[in-house]
């Protein structure tokens, strides 16, 4: 019987890849970011209590509506009505989002994000809210602010945090607007839905637009090791 030849043996080349371990969201947010979100937390449930208590006759300058606005050309009203809030748990609903937002995008991103473009945006949003309201409506309130942080928070969440898959980000940012941003009562007529929906939608092309901007910045932070099956 002849003998078989020996069987070679075939090895492969370990398999190699990367893992990222750390990104720009992974870092601790800013010192100053509590405080200025509580600032501004303050000065927002200051400028409601001005409003409320008519002090200044503050129901004569600070509310906005199409009238005032486009008619009598009265543009600082688009800001002036960020700070109006109807009652205390109108105010007490914004303020708390307000704050936590605020205090992530401070932390992560600077206050020319929170509370300048936050501010600066509130008004443009309210702008073309009123373009298509009813002519005597006024429109009060921080929601649109408040709105379009989530907006921008969200997007700039899915952009960076790259130790999670394209999968797993979509699903987080999913759940959170589902169960943040999405409101959970019936129908209210009193509710502006067309400031929630256009601060949230300009607040995630604001997010993404912003990403693009700083992407060298983001890229730079990222911290990457190497794993083998070895």
């Amino acid at each position: 019987m002849e003998p078989s030849a020996p069987e070679e043996t075939v090895t492969r080349p370990p398999l190699i890849w990367h893992r990222v371990v750390q990104t720009w969201l992974t870092r601790k947010p800013s010192p100053h970011a509590g405080f200025i979100a509580a600032i501004s937390t303050f000065i927002l449930v200051l400028g409601s209590i001005v409003y409320q208590q008519d002090f200044f006759q503050a129901h004569t300058w600070m509310d906005a509506s199409r009238i005032k606005v486009f008619e009598h050309h009265q543009w600082w009203r688009l800001w002036t009505t960020l700070f109006a809030h109807a009652d205390l748990g109108h105010l007490i609903s914004n303020s708390i989002l307000f704050f936590i937002l605020g205090y992530f995008l401070t932390g992560y991103f600077g206050a020319l994000l929170f509370p300048l473009a936050a501010f600066a945006f509130g008004g443009i949003t309210n702008f073309f809210v009123l373009l298509n309201s009813p002519p005597d409506i006024s429109l009060i309130g921080v929601s649109g602010v408040v709105y379009w942080m989530g907006g921008a928070w969200l997007a700039l969440y899915f952009a960076l945090d790259k130790r999670k898959t394209y999968l797993q980000r979509s699903l987080r940012i999913g759940g959170v607007a589902l169960g943040v941003f999405m409101p959970a009562t019936a129908f209210d007529p009193t509710i502006s839905y067309g400031a929630h929906l256009i601060g949230f939608l300009t607040g995630l092309l604001y997010g993404v637009l912003y990403y693009l901007r700083h992407r060298s910045t983001f890229e730079a932070a990222l911290i990457s090791e190497t794993i083998t099956d070895e």
